[in-house]
């Protein structure tokens, strides 16, 4: 009996399996049906329904750096095999799949796009237990799935009393088509904002410092994914105060500063006068005792002796004439 249960559920598997690689062969040169779930199960019924219509969650994005992401989410029995498989097609033929056998039950795949312009996306799950097996079915094109870019050239300025944020859309759709979130980074909600490309903020605080960014997405009048694109880069706008205090910190230092480097200066100029007075140099011993120093005879001293003066020896000679 256990060998026959075995058996059957062998076969179930298999065959379950051969229909999804049977779609997967075939999934691309079929019927396209957008925006509806295809069902089909064991007892090959087969069936379209919106996806709200299900209890299980499964969605796909198209980023800006080409990279197509789709996650899912199913409450099924622990039991459940689930097979996923994503097919990239080009017209009728299939440019990338990826497919993927879990008993998780909430996963994500991701696979990066060569190019995406007239493409669509098939995702597939294949959910199976015992001899029981249904197959979902969801058609996407990219277009619809494209997560936009924040908007860029954000520029940010306070003038007159007022905060001006101008900046330029994603793409080059008519402007109806985008919806934007403006922070500012001022413990209040994100501004709502549609189909413009700037905004005023009257009687902006003075002493405030604005940090500006934003996002984007499509608007439900246009094609396109309802998903909000990543913040852009923060601009930060300094408050038209900070200038004036700028200022004042630097007329302070000035005023400070001045003054002390004159006396640095008056300083340094009598530095040598006050140096003498504060330190007098050490008296220098005469030249003929330095050699006596420098021989270490400290005690010894040799005194030449003084020749006395000669004495004038004065001789008188005196001529006399004899008589005859």
């Amino acid at each position: 009996m256990l060998l026959l249960v075995l058996w059957s559920s062998f076969l179930v598997m298999w065959q379950s399996e051969g229909v999804m690689e049977g779609n997967n062969q075939d999934v691309c040169q079929g019927e396209k049906f957008f925006e509806e779930l295809h069902v089909r199960n064991s007892s090959l019924h087969e069936i379209r329904l919106e996806k709200t219509d299900v209890k299980e969650t499964f969605t796909c994005l198209l980023y800006p750096s080409n990279r197509l992401n789709c996650s899912w989410s199913f409450l099924i029995e622990e039991d459940m095999q689930l097979s996923v498989c994503i097919s990239v097609c080009d017209d009728d033929t299939m440019v990338q799949s990826l497919s993927q056998s879990t008993e998780e039950h909430v996963g994500s795949k991701s696979l990066v796009l060569q190019q995406h312009k007239d493409l669509f996306v098939i995702l597939q799950f294949n959910m199976s237990q015992h001899d029981k097996w249904t197959v979902y079915t969801y058609m996407y094109e990219l277009d619809d799935l494209e997560v936009l870019s924040p908007p860029s050239n954000i520029s940010a300025a306070v003038k007159d009393g007022s905060l001006l944020v101008t900046w330029r859309r994603p793409k080059n759709d008519p402007p109806p088509c985008f919806e934007y979130q403006l922070d500012l980074d001022n413990q209040e909600p994100p501004k709502h904002l549609r189909s413009q490309l700037s905004y005023t903020e009257l009687s902006a605080d003075p002493t405030f410092t604005y940090r500006v960014r934003m996002r984007t997405r499509k608007t439900d009048k246009c094609i396109g994914s309802a998903q909000w694109s990543e913040w852009s880069p923060t601009v930060t706008v300094e408050s038209s105060s900070q200038p004036d205090k700028l200022n004042m910190l630097l007329i302070i230092s000035i005023s400070l500063g001045i003054p002390m480097i004159l006396l640095a200066l008056l300083l340094l100029v009598h530095h040598q006068r006050l140096s003498k007075l504060l330190f007098p140099p050490i008296p220098c011993p005469p030249p003929k005792y330095i050699y006596f120093l420098e021989e270490n005879e400290t005690f010894i001293f040799f005194h030449p002796m003084l020749q006395s003066k000669a004495e004038e020896v004065i001789t008188k000679v005196e001529d006399k004439e004899e008589n005859p």
